[in-house]
Order: C-alpha cells, then sequence, then structure tokens
C-alpha cells in the first residue's frame, strides 16, 4: 500500500470518526434539553405549592385571598400586607413561568395552561386594582403581556363563585 492510500484511508476514518462525534453530541444535548425542561417544570410545580401551603393551612387566609381577587376594596384590613405579598409572589412565579417559556424550557402545552390560569387570575376585579400598585415590580414584557391579553374564555373562579353558582343551580 502506498503513502497516497493509507493517506485516504486514514482521512476516511477520521471523517467518519468526526460524524460519529457530532451524533453523539446531539444525543447528548437532546437529552440534557430533556432533563432541563422536566427540572425546570418540578421547580415550578413546588414553587407552586409552596404558594399554596399558607392558603392550605390558614382558611381565613384563604378566604381573604380569593375575597381580594374578587374585588380589593372588601378584602379585611388586617390582611390586606399579606394578601398583597401573596398576591406578589404568585404573580412572581407566573413571571418565572413566562421567562421559562421565553428561554423553551417550558413545553408549549404547559405553558398554555399556566397562561391560562394566570390570565384567568389577571383578570378578576380585585386583582385588576392590586395591579395598579404593583405592576412596576415586574418585567417590562411581562406586564405587557397581561396587560395586552384578552381574558381566557374559560376563567378560574374562586371557590365562593363555585359554591354561589351551585347554590344557584339547586
Amino acid at each position: 500500500m502506498n503513502w497516497d492510500a493509507m493517506a485516504a484511508v486514514a482521512e476516511t476514518v477520521g471523517g467518519a470518526g468526526v460524524i460519529a462525534t457530532l451524533i453523539y453530541l446531539a444525543v447528548q444535548v437532546r437529552q440534557n434539553t430533556r432533563s432541563v425542561r422536566a427540572a425546570t417544570y418540578d421547580a415550578m410545580v413546588r414553587s407552586s405549592g409552596d404558594f399554596r401551603l399558607p392558603l392550605i393551612q390558614d382558611a381565613r387566609l384563604a378566604k381573604n385571598f380569593e375575597q381580594a381577587v374578587e374585588d380589593w376594596d372588601k378584602l379585611d384590613a388586617e390582611y390586606r400586607a399579606s394578601v398583597m405579598y401573596i398576591l406578589t409572589q404568585l404573580f412572581r412565579i407566573w413571571e418565572n413561568a413566562y421567562f421559562q417559556h421565553r428561554q423553551n424550557t417550558l413545553e408549549p402545552g404547559l405553558w398554555a395552561a399556566w397562561r391560562g390560569v394566570m390570565l384567568s387570575y389577571f383578570h378578576q376585579p380585585g386583582v385588576q386594582e392590586w395591579w395598579k400598585y404593583r405592576a412596576h415590580a415586574y418585567s417590562a414584557e411581562f406586564r405587557e403581556l397581561l396587560e395586552s391579553s384578552p381574558p381566557p374564555a374559560a376563567g378560574i373562579r374562586t371557590t365562593q363563585q363555585i359554591h354561589d353558582a351551585s347554590s344557584e343551580a339547586v
């Protein structure tokens, strides 16, 4: 075998090695993307659960939260600060979901579900009143998303609204 033939074989083997390496890297990137998306969603679910825990543990706080969502002005004065912080945290969680969506680390279907709930709350009268005082705490992009989006057709109802509707049906 002459030197030219050996060089051609070595070049072919080297090219095949590069192609195999690129395929391996593509598979690794895809697996890493899946892992990042799963971890992102897990963290969001945990944040959501952490948010709900005080409301689950304190029925009066939960009732005042729902009252604030429906009508900020009817909220008991002693709960105003707590509910202000709770809404601030809730919308921070949703701002994070929006950020994850923009970074493509949140699956489109999952973002659609979170977006629907978020907009349902955002368009409630009490939240609109709260938003006047807290909108500046969020990014311009997030404010634009909320303020330019119409309410979803099927909105979220508070526990009281569900109770009232079921009482009317009887």
